[in-house]
């Protein structure tokens, strides 16, 4: 089989083979651009993960450390089926410090509630 006949961006020979039939590769070949243009899409598309938390859980507003922890879980879900890379184990880091924020808050809120209660019981 033939060599492509194009020139690379950095102006060195196409080292891909040329279509059967044709001087070029799928590539460089003009007349494949509808082709590629489809490849492209596909290709993106196949590399989505898809969603895996649940939209309906979330808040229209967070006004309580409960709707906080409803868009924590939701994120973990949604991060929990991603590829790893850093960006996706800083995120996860950065999840487990809101949910312990999340808990100290929720935990001195009830707190706070146990003394007022017991300081209105008194006489």
């Amino acid at each position: 089989m033939a060599k492509c006949k194009a020139k690379t961006n950095s102006g060195g020979p196409c080292k891909a083979q040329a279509r059967q039939g044709g001087q070029y590769c799928f590539t460089h070949d003009p007349a494949s651009g509808k082709a590629r243009a489809t490849a492209r899409k596909l290709g993106g598309m196949r590399n989505r993960t898809p969603h895996a938390g649940q939209a309906d859980i979330l808040p229209a507003t967070v006004t309580t450390i409960s709707d906080a922890t409803k868009i924590l879980d939701y994120t973990l879900a949604e991060i929990i089926p991603m590829e790893n890379s850093i960006a996706r184990g800083r995120l996860l880091i950065a999840l487990v410090a809101g949910y312990i924020n999340a808990f100290e808050i929720g935990e001195l809120e009830n707190r706070l509630a146990a003394i007022e209660t017991a300081l209105k019981a008194r006489p």
